[in-house]
């Protein structure tokens, strides 16, 4: 039998073991909890200070849009001015957000209904030219316009209206007329298509409560860290949409002339000013996501390259863009410099500081695929 001593030395010395292993519990559990919270912060800033209010200023610029379009449709020509002016302020609002393919922009279409684009086979011509034609009394109405073809509504279909020289929306004839009234409706579609994603990130069921409570009820997502991942590879998606449509296409049409390149908003003049616009939304979501948090001192240089390269890029874009005067090798070298910058920071956001953070990518949005 054992003696009283050997009975308190053996709890003492099980006390401890049992201390030890609750120590190693709470030090494994302690990072994750933390993560989480900082995760559930992180989600809350992203859609509280960046995406809806990008979302309510698209809304606020497109419902300006339409009525001055109006004004012109009633008579006063000189509002055209005005009107282009209200457009670039609405495309470039778009630019904040066209990358956000997330909760109610991952419905099917719904990002081509804003902004039909690329547009290689001048689909919104040909099909805005069809309704002129045909003057379609129906898509005057912006809730019938938006159950029409993508390529008759949205920025696309604005852009071709409101800078087509040839036939001006100031015209007055019927056609010109037409075109007028058209052009208020596809810009009250864009105000109420925004309305409604606003809406459906609201309320008690709404997108911001399926992403800022995962795991509940019928959100899509289980944890914290994956609605941040979510976030990061619509960052990394902003820059490889600027990469594949804008950069790759003018390098190629800088060593071979014969080839015009494909441009977002060309025809208003406007590609440098939305690239930039991009580059600085995407700037705004990098530090609303503050990945940096989480790189250790040895690799700090990571952060200091990313904010430098988009100062670069804010510096250097609207030139190498714009100034289509420099040809050859010299416009090929700057814009292939542009293009290493763009991608050096998607690389170092998307395979080294989200990994550090603790999210997982995935293959696809890196490779751009």
């Amino acid at each position: 039998m054992r003696s009283r001593a050997s009975v308190l030395r053996m709890a003492v010395v099980c006390a401890a073991a049992l201390g030890l292993v609750l120590l190693g519990c709470g030090i494994a559990a302690s990072p994750a909890s933390a993560a989480n919270e900082d995760f559930a912060k992180i989600n809350e800033r992203i859609i509280d200070s960046y995406l809806l209010p990008h979302f309510q200023t698209l809304a606020d610029e497109s419902a300006l849009l339409g009525g001055i379009i109006a004004g012109v449709c009633a008579g006063d020509a000189g509002k055209l001015t005005d009107a282009r002016g209200e457009f670039e302020k609405t495309a470039l609002s778009w630019a904040a957000v066209d990358f956000l393919r997330m909760g109610p922009m991952a419905q099917i279409g719904r990002a081509e209904r804003f902004h039909f684009w690329p547009d290689a086979r001048n689909v919104t011509p040909r099909q805005v030219g069809r309704l002129v034609a045909s003057r379609d009394e129906s898509a005057l109405d912006p809730q019938v316009l938006l159950k029409k073809s993508a390529a008759v509504q949205g920025l696309g279909a604005l852009e071709l209206l409101l800078y087509d020289d040839k036939r001006p929306i100031t015209d007055t004839t019927d056609d010109g007329r037409y075109r007028c009234r058209l052009a208020v409706a596809a810009a009250e579609a864009v105000q109420a298509e925004t309305l409604e994603v606003i809406a459906a990130w609201s309320g008690a069921d709404g997108w911001r409560t399926r992403l800022l409570q995962p795991g509940v009820g019928n959100s899509p997502y289980k944890t914290t860290d994956e609605v941040t991942a979510d976030f990061a590879r619509a960052f990394i998606t902003g820059l490889q949409m600027i990469l594949d449509r804008e950069i790759v296409q003018m390098e190629y049409a800088a060593v071979n002339p014969a080839r015009k390149p494909l441009l977002v908003f060309a025809r208003s003049g406007l590609t440098a000013r939305y690239i930039v616009a991009k580059m600085q939304s995407l700037r705004q979501l990098y530090d609303a996501m503050d990945l940096a948090a989480a790189v250790p001192k040895d690799k700090s240089w990571m952060s200091r390259w990313i904010s430098g390269a988009f100062d670069r890029l804010s510096d250097e874009v609207p030139d190498a863009i714009s100034n289509t005067e420099t040809t050859g090798e010299v416009r090929s070298r700057r814009l292939r410099i542009l293009r290493f910058q763009i991608d050096g920071i998607r690389k170092l956001v998307g395979r080294e500081m989200a990994t550090l953070a603790g999210l997982t990518i995935g293959f696809n949005e890196l490779d751009g695929d």
